[in-house]
């Protein structure tokens, strides 16, 4: 649905600030996809690309197979109509009740009165607040408000919803019931959803795919569980510290943890594994292969959406001929694993 072909942003003629340099991304109709990046990384500025809001120095946008850079203003603006914004601060109208809020875009282009009326019922009805509708934002939580906001996102049919840090201001409780809302739009209406942000939490727990900026470029990009499980850059490792310990743990390395192997030494490993194989017998069947004694001194199971991934980190006991021959037969199995190093044994 969406493809983003070299998009580069340059601000400022003499002291010029490159935001993009040279975007390639391409979203699938239907999917929810996020953006995930640090303060400054190029975030706002691509989702504005996205939109036009930005034109970009170069490149192309091309939506539903339209490039949106060779556009006119007016043909934008007409555009503009099947692309749904989400703000961070939700920019409803102070002196407009939360029907007349939710309502301002379609009197914007002359829809009918009993049309509005009829639209935004079912919009209120979506997202929960009939009995808000005249309410005013001030008499209202921010959860509340983020739902009048994403309604009226919906009021114009669009077939794209762009989310620029829709939960940043709100606390977790009430994010996870705004995402909750936003999957369930996806489900009923089919709206491919893209959302911005610098939380790990909600990348983790609404979308399908996830890119990583940093700096004006993509740094990774892929399936939420297999970035999540492996991550190549150095800005996604510290987001996926941020939900869950992928580290070793302090008293891990208090054991005397060395490089090199040595008689009277262990093996220490630490395995990443996710999908069907977290409910395989992958110890047993390595103690069965090499004749190793495996003891796990860490572990962490979690969910990406309905997929389980996880952690473990164990020591192999034995022989260093055994210790070896375990861990060539870790390789073999469908998990990633590494080598920390080598702790002083029992004896």
């Amino acid at each position: 649905m969406i493809t983003l072909e070299h998009i580069t942003k340059t601000y400022g003629t003499k002291t010029q600030v490159k935001a993009l340099k040279g975007i390639d991304l391409s979203v699938k109709a239907g999917e929810i996809f996020g953006i995930i990046g640090k303060s400054g990384a190029g975030k706002s500025t691509l989702v504005r690309c996205i939109n036009m809001l930005e034109r970009p120095t170069t490149g192309k946008v091309i939506i539903d197979g339209r490039d949106m850079t060779t556009l006119s203003d007016l043909q934008l603006r007409q555009e503009r109509k099947s692309i749904g914004m989400i703000f961070q601060h939700f920019n409803l109208l102070s002196s407009r009740t939360v029907f007349d809020n939710i309502a301002f875009p379609l009197e914007l282009t002359g829809t009918p009165k009993d049309i509005i009326r009829n639209k935004v019922e079912g919009l209120l009805e979506l997202v929960g607040l009939t009995d808000r509708q005249y309410n005013y934002p001030s008499q209202l939580s921010g959860g509340q408000k983020q739902r009048v906001g994403i309604a009226r996102a919906l009021a114009s049919d669009p077939k794209l919803l762009l989310c620029d840090e829709a939960t940043s201001a709100l606390d977790p409780q009430t994010t996870h019931s705004i995402l909750t809302l936003l999957q369930d739009i996806n489900k009923r209406l089919g709206i491919t959803i893209i959302i911005i942000t610098h939380e790990m939490a909600v990348i983790k727990d609404i979308c399908n795919r996830v890119a990583v900026i940093e700096g004006g470029v993509i740094k990774e990009c892929g399936r939420v569980v297999d970035i999540f499980t492996n991550p190549q850059s150095e800005t996604m490792r510290e987001f996926v510290k941020s939900v869950i310990n992928v580290e070793v743990p302090e008293g891990i390395t208090r054991l005397g943890v060395t490089d090199q192997p040595e008689e009277g030494r262990n093996m220490l490993v630490r395995l990443r594994f996710k999908g069907s194989v977290t409910n395989e017998p992958l110890m047993a069947n390595v103690i069965r292969h090499s004749d190793a004694d495996l003891s796990v001194l860490y572990g962490n199971i979690d969910y990406i959406q309905d997929e389980p991934f996880g952690y473990l980190i164990v020591v192999i006991s034995g022989s260093m001929e055994t210790q070896t021959k375990a861990f060539s037969y870790i390789k073999t199995l469908p998990v990633e694993s590494e080598v920390l190093g080598y702790v002083p044994g029992n004896n």
